[in-house]
């Protein structure tokens, strides 16, 4: 990563970063924390999540989310794609380490995959007001910038109940505080949005809704596909490489 991006964010980002390479340590999961609030872990055959946006039924955003095991390695994937089936971003999840992110690729303005610098791997908390610190950073919608993820993620209610496709499940409500950074390197200027989202994730599913009021947007899972209607139906466009 070109340091000069650094010089412009600041010492909040210095401070961040310096939390960042402290904290190596690795996550215990047991059985008492929140593991199975995530999304399912066994199937290596993709399956799809439809989420539906409640005010504008016709937008949708699709999870594709499967198990990769390679020398070893097991891993989660967990695609995201918009209501035309592009992709958009895609999150791998190391199995055997407390869930890290250990690949996080985004697609930029011209279809282009880029595989983004991680620098604090956590999405999920497993402890009832645990926090989790995600940190990336990749190529901007606009040329010559960069942007930089920050995302501090933390349980904050762990006793909800829903209604899931006519089965009641436990829920827990996690609060997303997520700072996007734009960074001119050239004349180290940056620029940040804070955006707050409430995601609920369901035993045994996973993310179930997230919505944010300063968006004024909610999404709902609203059906559970298979691989084969994405095969059919979809019809991926191509993503350069």
């Amino acid at each position: 990563m070109n340091k000069a991006i650094w010089l412009g964010i600041g010492a909040c980002l210095t401070i961040l970063l310096t939390y960042s390479c402290n904290s190596g340590k690795k996550d215990e999961v047991t059985a008492d924390n929140f593991t199975d609030y995530f999304f399912p872990t066994d199937s290596v055959k993709p399956f799809i999540y439809v989420f539906q946006e409640q005010s504008n039924p016709l937008d949708e955003k699709f999870f594709r989310i499967y198990r990769m095991e390679t020398q070893g390695e097991a891993s989660l994937v967990v695609e995201r794609f918009n209501a035309s089936f592009r992709i958009t971003e895609g999150f791998t999840h190391d199995l055997k380490d407390s869930l890290r992110v250990v690949d996080y690729m985004v697609v930029d303005k011209d279809g282009i995959k880029r595989k983004a610098n991680v620098l604090s791997a956590r999405t999920f908390p497993f402890y009832d007001k645990d926090v989790a610190y995600f940190v990336a950073d990749f190529p901007a919608h606009v040329d010559s910038l960069s942007m930089i993820y920050e995302s501090r993620r933390q349980i904050v209610e762990t006793d909800l109940e829903r209604e899931i496709f006519n089965q009641k499940r436990k829920v827990i409500k996690v609060v997303d505080s997520l700072k996007l950074h734009l960074v001119d390197p050239r004349t180290r200027m940056s620029n940040t949005q804070l955006i707050v989202t409430d995601r609920f994730y369901a035993k045994g599913l996973g993310l179930i809704e997230w919505g944010s009021d300063e968006l004024k947007v909610r999404y709902r899972l609203t059906k559970i596909l298979t691989d084969e209607w994405w095969s059919e139906f979809a019809q991926i466009p191509q993503v350069k490489m």
